[in-house]
């Protein structure tokens, strides 16, 4: 009895997360925030490691494509914008490449620091003719509503990867800042 207990709750679960639970913010981008706690690191300690990690990240598979939107040393505030990779999707004879639109933004404290990633819209790249299509997160949401299952189901793929991709950033970027400051300093220079 427990076992199906156990299984029927499992089950619910599973069907209720859906993209329609997906994590927008008030403009209906999809956003994700995570506060890493570093303790005895300065702000100006994890503002430096967050600029490092940001030029050497290329994105879970090396196809992101990103550049420092703003920065301010005082506030220790650094903004990223770009586009990561969100798979190949086979079409007909030919397929689209999709890619998320994105910003980083990090936050330094002394101690701590807030990264927020914000993907407002998916580009759609079909490479037969290199038409290109941007869509809101809203209208990829509302598409997937209207859609038979087949359809349904490519857009729910499509938002797991936008999830898998974000939580891989905000990872590579909490690595990063709670990394030693022996290994940013290189004395044998």
């Amino acid at each position: 009895m427990k076992h199906i207990l156990i299984t029927t709750v499992l089950f619910l679960a599973a069907i209720s997360a859906s993209p329609q639970d997906i994590e927008l913010n008030d403009k209906g981008e999809y956003e994700r925030k995570e506060v890493v706690e570093v303790s005895g690191a300065t702000a100006a300690t994890l503002y430096d490691r967050a600029m490092i990690a940001l030029s050497e990240w290329s994105g879970p598979d090396g196809k992101a494509k990103a550049g420092l939107d703003y920065q301010n040393q005082e506030t220790h505030t650094i903004i990223y914008k770009g586009t990561y990779y969100l798979g190949f999707k086979k079409f007909m004879m030919s397929g689209w490449e999709r890619y998320a639109n994105f910003s980083l933004k990090v936050r330094c404290k002394d101690g701590k620091a807030q990264i927020t990633v914000n993907v407002p819209t998916i580009t759609g790249i079909y490479l037969h003719n290199g038409v290109k299509k941007t869509y809101n997160i809203n209208e990829v949401l509302d598409v997937k509503e209207k859609s038979g299952k087949k359809r349904a189901d490519r857009i729910e793929d499509l938002i797991n990867n936008l999830r898998k991709n974000a939580d891989a950033l905000i990872a590579a970027m909490s690595d990063r800042l709670k990394g030693s400051a022996a290994a940013e300093e290189d004395d044998d220079f």
